[in-house]
């Protein structure tokens, strides 16, 4: 008797087994989705962020060139008015 049932019992342990690893694995695929998006869009701002220092660099490299020209100019203003 027990045998008459066994064979059932472990047909629906492995059906319902293999059920429940089907739906985990759709949503595993999901979560990588999610993940490979989110890690995209880190690898996309770090690109941005480097196009950004860049341009800071050459900002302050400008103004370092700006305030050496304005002190030349106020120099020879100085100097002007003392003639």
């Amino acid at each position: 008797m027990i045998n008459g049932w066994l064979v059932p019992a472990v047909g629906i342990f492995i059906v319902t087994q293999a059920a429940a690893a089907v739906w985990w694995a759709s949503g595993t695929e999901v979560r990588v989705g999610n993940n490979t998006t989110a890690i995209e869009q880190v690898i996309d701002n770090e690109m941005q962020i480097a196009v950004i220092q860049v341009q800071q660099a050459e900002i302050v490299k400008d103004v370092g060139e700006i305030k050496e020209d304005t002190k030349k100019i106020l120099e020879k203003l100085s100097k002007h008015d003392t003639d």
